[in-house]
């Protein structure tokens, strides 16, 4: 299946995780009463070089995603009604 280009392919702001990151440490030490995404403590940020996850309970690296210096676009609207307000005070929607 050939992929959109990226000014054609729209990026959601809605849930579209399909897989985690989990400390693998953490992992090991969660209670049985809490599942792994309430026991994570996780920090994800912008590095110079790309995008980071890092533990924090464990103070190690979980990932770091190098972008080999390209731009990527993004969605930073929290929700659908926040994206389509913005898009209609920019003259993108009608």
């Amino acid at each position: 299946m050939k992929s959109q280009k990226k000014e054609d392919r729209p990026i959601p702001c809605t849930y579209e995780i399909a897989t985690f990151f989990h400390c693998a440490n953490c992992a090991a030490l969660r209670p049985p009463n809490k599942s792994l995404r309430e026991w994570a403590q996780l920090e994800i940020g912008f590095t110079p070089i790309g995008l980071q996850v890092w533990c924090k309970r464990c103070e190690k690296n979980i990932v770091h995603v190098d972008f080999e210096g390209q731009k990527h676009p993004a969605n930073k609207f929290p929700d659908p009604e926040t994206q389509a307000q913005a898009e209609k005070e920019i003259g993108l929607a009608e």
